[in-house]
C-alpha cells in the first residue's frame, strides 16, 4: 500500500522509534513554568508535525483526567501560504488563534453568565489583535474595521491594560477547577512557518510574540533558524548591525526552548524493511535478511532519513515493482542495483544522469564532464577526500559546482562506491546494470532525465526549419485579435512565439522552454524589436523564461495556451494536459501541434540501423523512445476525459521528401534522446555519425504524422445528466 505523506497522530503510529523524545518533551512542559515558546527545529520533511500532533497526543487527549489535561490550538501557516499580502496574512492568523480560543471558552461552566464572558472576550481580542496588527506596520483605521467585523463590539481600552487584563482571565479560568477548560495551560501549535516565504514568517513572528508572554500559553512553533535568519534580511535589508548577528538575537529572544529534532536518531529499518515485504519486492526471504544492512544505508545516505524522502523514494520503489517493467526471475543483486539508482536518481540526479550516460565508473574522464579551467584538485584537497580514482574527482569538482548538493559529496562518493560493489556482483550472476538503468529511466523519464538532454541553442536555431514550418500552420489558423493573455508552452528559440506576437502586439505572453539556450535566443530576438521600433506603440511584451512545464501552477490565467512541436516529449500527458486546462481561463482556448502515432518511423529506424551497425543494440534492447505520440482518436478520448469541449483534431500526413532539413532537423530535436540509453560520449558521437551516414548512403523515409490540436474550457461546469 503506497504511503500518503501526512503527520502521525500517536506514539502508537511512530515508525521511527522517536516515542522517547517525544515523552522527554512532554516531561520538559509538565515540569516547566509558563509562558514558553519551543521551536522545534529540523529541514523541511524531518516530521515535525508529526512530532507535534504526538505531542498533542499526550497532553491534550479528552481520556487524560481534567487536572493533567492542556488544551490545544492550531495556527496552520500553510493555509496562507499563497496569501501575497502580509497584512491579511496576519489578520487571518489572528482570526483563526483567537476563534480557536473563543470555542475553549465557549465550554465554560461556572456562575457568571455566558454573554458576559464572551463580550469580555470579543474586548480582549479587538484590543490585542490591534497591538498585534500595529507591531507588523498595519494601519490601525483599516484594522479596526476589519476586526470590528471579525469580532464586533468597541474598546476604548488601553491596549496594554487590555493585554494584562486578558491574560489575568487565561488565568483565572485555567485555574478555576471543573470549568471545562483546561487545568494546566494552552498549547498553541504554530505549524509550517518554514514552508512559507521567509519573510512572510518573520512577519508573523513578529505579530504573534506580543502573546509570548502571556502565562498559561505555551507557544510551539514549527520553524528553523535559517528561515528567521533569512527573513529579517528579506524584510530588513540587513542580517549584522554593530558586530550583531539581527537573526540570531531575534531568534534568542522569541525563543525559551530551542528543540532540534534527532533526525539522526531515527530507527528507519523496521520501516524500510516492513515497506519492501508488503510490496513483495525480494523472491526469496532469505534476501530480505541478506541484504537488509546495505538497503538501510542506502536509504539514509539518499535521504539523510527525512521520513518525507523516505517515503517518496519507498513510494517510487513501490511503484516500480506494481509496474513490472523489468523481467520477472531478476536476481536480487539487480533488484538492490534498482534500490540504489532511483535513491540516486531522486536525490542527486545530476550525478545520477552522470552515470546513465556512462555506466562504468572506471572510463569517466574529466575532460567529458569538468571545463578544464576547473580541473585543478590541491593535494591537501585529494588527500582530505581521498580523492585516488578519477571519478572521484569529476564527483568532488561537480559537487564543488553545485549549491544544492555541495555538502554532500561523502554522500554521493558512497552511494557510488556501493554502486561499484553492486555492478561487480551483477556481472558475477550474469545480469546488467543497463537493465537497471533502462527500468530507472522509464520511471523517471518526465522530470530529472529530461533535463539530461542538452540542446544547443545556436545549433538548434540554425537547424529548426521544420519545427518553425510546422507550427506556421498553427499560427496561420488563429485569430489572435481575440486573446489578451497567452501562455507559450516550450517556445523553443521563440520565432514561432515572435510570429504568433506580431500579429497582435496588445497581448501578453508568458513563453517558456527547458532548455536555457532556446530561452537565451529567443530574448536576443526580442530585444532586436525594441532596438529597432517604437515600443509606446503597442501595449503587449513577451517574457521569456526558463521552465519545466510540469512546474507550472497557472490557474485560470491565460485566455489562450500556444504550444508548437512540445508536448510530445512530455510523456505524463494527461498531466500535463490537464495543467493547461487549469492555466485556462473559463471560456479560454487550447491550441497545439505535436506529434502524431508513427511520425518520422522512417527516420527512427535509421536510428535503430546506426545502432545495430555499431554493435549497441544491448542498451538499447528495452529502452523506449520517450514521446507520446497518439492517434486521433486517443488524443480526442484524453481531452474529453479532462474537461475540454468543442475539441476538433487534425491529423495531417506528409511524405516530406521536399523537406531537406529534416535529416539534421531530427538529429537536433530527436536522436538526442536516444543518449539516454546510457551511453558514453564516444558512443553517442559514433551512432550519431552513422545515423548521417545511413541517411546519405540509404533512401530515407521521412513521412510525418502531425496533430492540430484545437479546444475550450467550458466557460461553466457541466452538471452530470
Amino acid at each position: 500500500m503506497e504511503k500518503r505523506d501526512i503527520p502521525v497522530e500517536s506514539l502508537e503510529q511512530d515508525e521511527f522509534g522517536i516515542g522517547r523524545y517525544v515523552k522527554a518533551l512532554c516531561k520538559f512542559i509538565r515540569d516547566s513554568d509558563t509562558p514558553m515558546t519551543i521551536a522545534l527545529q529540523g529541514e523541511w520533511g524531518s516530521g515535525k508535525t508529526s512530532f507535534m500532533k504526538m505531542i498533542e497526543t499526550s497532553l491534550c487527549s479528552a481520556e487524560l483526567p481534567q487536572e493533567d489535561r492542556y488544551d490545544s490550538i492550531w495556527l496552520h501557516t500553510w493555509d496562507l501560504f499563497l496569501e501575497n499580502d502580509y497584512d491579511t496574512a496576519v489578520k487571518k492568523l489572528i482570526t483563526s488563534l483567537f476563534s480557536q480560543m473563543e470555542e475553549h471558552f465557549d465550554t465554560l461552566h461556572s456562575k457568571q453568565k455566558s454573554e458576559q464572558r464572551i463580550k469580555l472576550m470579543k474586548e480582549y481580542v479587538k484590543g490585542i489583535s490591534s497591538m498585534m496588527l500595529t507591531a507588523v506596520n498595519v494601519e490601525l483605521e483599516a484594522s479596526g474595521k476589519v476586526l470590528d467585523q471579525i469580532f464586533g463590539g468597541n474598546s476604548t481600552a488601553s491596549v496594554r491594560k487590555l493585554k494584562r487584563d486578558f491574560e489575568n482571565y487565561v488565568v483565572r479560568e485555567v485555574n478555576e477547577r471543573d470549568n471545562g477548560v483546561t487545568d494546566q495551560a494552552f498549547l498553541i501549535f504554530v505549524d509550517d512557518l518554514d514552508r512559507l516565504e521567509p519573510r512572510m514568517a518573520v512577519t508573523l513572528l513578529e505579530a504573534l510574540k506580543n502573546l509570548f508572554d502571556i502565562e498559561k500559553c505555551i507557544f510551539i512553533l514549527s520553524i528553523d533558524y535559517d528561515v528567521v535568519a533569512m527573513g529579517i534580511e528579506q524584510k530588513y535589508g540587513v542580517s549584522t548591525l554593530v558586530n550583531r548577528n539581527i537573526g540570531q538575537d531575534f531568534f534568542d529572544k522569541l525563543i525559551q526552548v530551542p528543540y532540534v529534532l534527532p533526525v539522526a536518531k531515527y530507527d528507519i529499518s523496521d520501516m524500510v524493511m516492513s515497506r519492501l515485504k508488503e510490496i513483495g519486492f525480494f523472491e526469496r526471504e532469505y534476501d530480505y535478511v541478506k541484504y537488509e544492512g546495505k538497503i538501510v544505508e542506502i536509504v539514509q545516505l539518499a535521504t539523510n532519513k527525512n521520513p518525507r524522502a523516505i517515503k517518496r523514494l519507498l513510494n517510487m520503489i513501490h511503484l516500480l515493482t506494481a509496474m513490472e517493467i523489468g523481467e520477472a526471475g531478476r536476481h536480487a543483486e539487480l533488484r538492490m542495483m534498482e534500490i540504489l539508482l532511483m535513491a540516486l536518481q531522486m536525490t542527486f540526479p545530476k550525478v545520477y544522469n552522470m552515470l546513465a550516460r556512462n555506466n562504468n565508473l572506471d572510463t569517466w574522464k574529466r575532460r567529458f564532464h569538468v571545463p578544464d579551467s576547473q580541473a585543478a584538485i590541491s593535494d591537501h584537497i585529494r588527500q582530505q577526500y581521498d580523492l585516488d580514482e578519477e571519478w572521484k574527482e569529476i564527483i568532488y569538482l561537480t559537487v564543488a559546482q553545485d549549491e544544492v548538493i555541495r555538502r554532500n559529496y561523502y554522500r554521493i562518493a558512497r552511494l557510488l562506491e556501493i554502486y561499484e560493489n553492486l555492478q561487480d556482483r551483477c556481472h558475477r550472476v550474469g545480469e546488467r546494470v543497463e537493465d537497471a538503468l533502462g527500468i530507472v529511466n522509464v520511471m523517471c523519464m518526465n522530470n530529472d532525465n529530461q533535463n539530461a538532454v542538452k540542446y544547443d541553442g545556436e545549433a538548434y536555431d540554425k537547424s529548426s526549419q521544420t519545427q518553425y514550418r510546422q507550427g506556421a500552420r498553427l499560427v496561420n489558423s488563429i485569430d489572435f485579435s481575440c486573446y489578451t493573455n497567452v501562455l507559450d508552452v516550450g517556445c523553443g528559440n521563440g520565432s514561432t512565439t515572435l510570429d504568433m506576437w506580431n500579429q497582435n502586439r496588445d497581448m501578453h505572453v508568458f513563453a517558456f522552454d527547458l532548455a536555457a539556450s532556446q530561452i537565451d535566443k529567443a530574448r536576443e530576438k526580442y530585444e532586436e524589436i525594441f532596438l529597432k521600433e517604437n515600443t509606446e506603440e503597442f501595449k503587449g511584451d513577451i517574457d521569456f523564461e526558463v521552465m519545466n512545464a510540469l512546474d507550472l501552477k497557472a490557474k485560470a490565467e491565460y485566455d489562450l495556451v500556444f504550444s508548437n512541436a512540445t508536448l510530445h516529449w512530455i510523456t505524463d500527458e494527461k498531466r500535463m494536459y490537464s495543467l493547461l486546462f487549469e492555466a485556462l481561463e473559463p471560456g479560454g482556448t487550447l491550441a497545439v501541434h505535436q506529434g502524431g502515432y508513427g511520425t518520422y518511423a522512417g527516420l527512427h529506424q535509421m536510428a535503430r540501423d546506426a545502432i545495430r551497425n555499431i554493435g549497441l543494440e544491448e542498451k538499447f534492447k528495452r529502452w523506449i523512445f520517450p514521446a507520446f505520440y497518439p492517434k486521433k482518436e486517443e488524443m480526442e478520448l484524453l481531452l474529453r476525459e479532462i474537461g475540454f469541449t468543442d475539441i476538433r483534431v487534425e491529423s495531417v500526413y506528409s511524405d516530406e521528401k521536399d523537406n531537406e532539413n529534416l535529416v539534421d532537423n531530427f538529429a537536433k530535436a530527436s536522436l538526442i534522446f536516444y543518449r539516454q540509453a546510457a551511453l558514453t560520449d564516444d558512443e553517442y558521437e559514433a551512432l550519431e555519425a552513422e545515423y548521417f551516414r545511413l541517411c546519405k548512403t540509404e533512401p530515407v523515409n521521412k513521412s510525418s504524422h502531425r496533430l492540430y490540436i484545437y479546444a475550450e474550457r467550458p466557460k461553466e461546469k457541466r452538471t452530470a445528466e
